[in-house]
């Protein structure tokens, strides 16, 4: 029996959005939090690389923020990282 990629993970995965929220985009944790709606320790760890757990709501919220910050529809798998 072939056991799926997503079960056999042991690695924690993180959601993050520095490769998306850069440095020349010029948008501050307060801005992006008049425009998400979303607590600012919230965008703060997606910015870093470090959000491990949210509800589904927010996840679904950062998801599209990181596709308006790059300008194309993003996946859900695109805005994680394995640490």
């Amino acid at each position: 029996m072939k056991t799926s990629k997503l079960l056999s993970s042991k690695m924690p995965k993180y959601v993050d959005l520095s490769p998306y929220w850069t440095e020349e985009k010029n948008i501050s944790i307060q801005k992006a939090k008049d425009m998400t709606g979303l607590d600012k320790r919230t965008l703060s760890s997606a910015k870093k690389g470090q959000l491990e757990r949210c509800q589904f709501e927010t996840l679904f919220k950062l998801k599209d923020f990181a596709s308006e910050l790059a300008g194309k529809a993003l996946t859900l798998e695109e805005i994680f990282k394995d640490d």
